[in-house]
């Protein structure tokens, strides 16, 4: 399993400087090298190799594999569009490998090549385990002031475990996770902190005076930041639960689930509300969370799993958060109710007890008419 580890740089302030001209010098070679590529119609990286590289090597003075990364970086951004001329920030991202960059994580030091040299640089790293299966590119970026790596590192997969049980999690905008054991997380902090931003945003927008452009690409992704980290928490305390109870977990296939929902008239706050609803984050969060820690994950669709009651089987009545059902006089949250529909879905699927799904007032019929056929046939 392949995943991307981000790791934070400490550098003196004189190696702020070198990063710096090395991330202007790599960007102008790539402007140039985007200058030849479009004059000539030169676009695949083998051809623009040939045309560039001993240019680009003797004016830049970059290291062999950095002018290679920046042959590659312009021949990729050519690939899906050659009807514009490409133009690259002077502060874009630098691509590295092994060749270029290696770690010393018994010091938390890795040693880069820069404009003049290599570098030995500490670093910082939130999960710093992960450093032994750093393998492949990795990308050099700088944002807000701060350098950080981007490393590509695979993972080996563990071993899934076979389950008998599920947890069920149904996800919501009023809640936005609902377990199948009874357990509700509320979604008022994040829905609070949303509606906060947003008010700030519209009235910065408002104004629209340039120290109010300043201002809003200062608050730019704090909003998001906070939704990742909620994510990341939930999804780790959920497979860490499954994990200890032995247990599976069983999701909502969410696919298009805002295609449906914006269909229907809704009123502005909504429509914000369910196009800012990061369901699929918290799902690609648990899906690699649980590849890592060996716990088995499924999705089941997701069509009547809060109207149907998970006792009898029956469809009932939902409005708002409750559920009612007529049939067996169920009362019960109704995403906890869809939660243990999914955490059976779950169990079907997987054990295929399909009989677990049907209907009881279908049961009775059909248990009738064949007594009726036994007597009268």
């Amino acid at each position: 399993m392949k995943l991307t580890l981000q790791i934070k740089l400490l550098p003196t302030y004189e190696q702020v400087e070198i990063l710096k001209d090395t991330f202007g010098v790599f960007n102008e070679a790539c402007n140039v090298i985007s200058q030849i590529a479009w004059e000539r119609c030169v676009f695949k990286q083998f051809d623009l190799h040939k045309e560039v590289y001993c240019l680009i090597k003797e004016t830049y003075h970059l290291s062999s594999q950095l002018v290679v990364h920046a042959i590659s970086k312009v021949a990729n951004a050519y690939k899906s569009y050659r009807n514009k001329k490409r133009y690259f920030r002077k502060l874009g991202s630098i691509t590295y490998d092994r060749r270029v960059l290696s770690y010393k994580i018994s010091k938390s030091i890795c040693s880069i090549s820069l404009i003049k040299g290599r570098e030995k640089i500490a670093y910082i790293c939130y999960r710093p385990h992960l450093m032994q299966f750093a393998k492949g590119e990795a990308d050099l970026v700088f944002i807000r002031g701060k350098f950080y790596i981007y490393q590509t590192i695979e993972i080996p997969d563990e071993r899934e475990n076979d389950v008998d049980d599920f947890i069920g999690v149904d996800m919501g905008i009023t809640d936005i996770v609902s377990i199948s054991d009874g357990t509700n997380i509320s979604s008022n902090e994040v829905k609070n902190i949303r509606d906060k931003y947003n008010k700030v945003r519209a009235s910065i927008q408002s104004k629209g005076t340039r120290n109010c452009h300043k201002l809003l690409k200062r608050l730019r992704g704090r909003e998001g930041g906070f939704a990742t980290i909620v994510n990341h928490s939930i999804s780790k305390w959920l497979v860490a639960k499954a994990k200890k109870e032995n247990k599976g977990i069983a999701i909502e296939d969410l696919k298009n689930i805002r295609f449906g929902m914006n269909s229907k008239k809704r009123n502005k706050t909504f429509r914000r509300r369910s196009n800012s609803w990061s369901f699929y984050q918290l799902r690609s969060f648990l899906e690699y969370k649980c590849k890592m820690n060996g716990v088995k994950i499924i999705a089941v669709p997701p069509a009547y799993t809060s109207q149907t009651c998970h006792e009898c089987k029956h469809i009932g009545i939902r409005n708002g958060k409750r559920f009612h059902c007529k049939y067996c006089g169920n009362i019960a949250d109704a995403d906890i109710n869809a939660a243990m529909n999914i955490a059976t879905w779950g169990y079907v699927n997987t054990h295929e007890r399909w009989e677990l799904l049907s209907c009881s007032i279908h049961d009775d019929v059909s248990t009738s008419k064949t007594h009726k056929s036994l007597v009268y046939g």
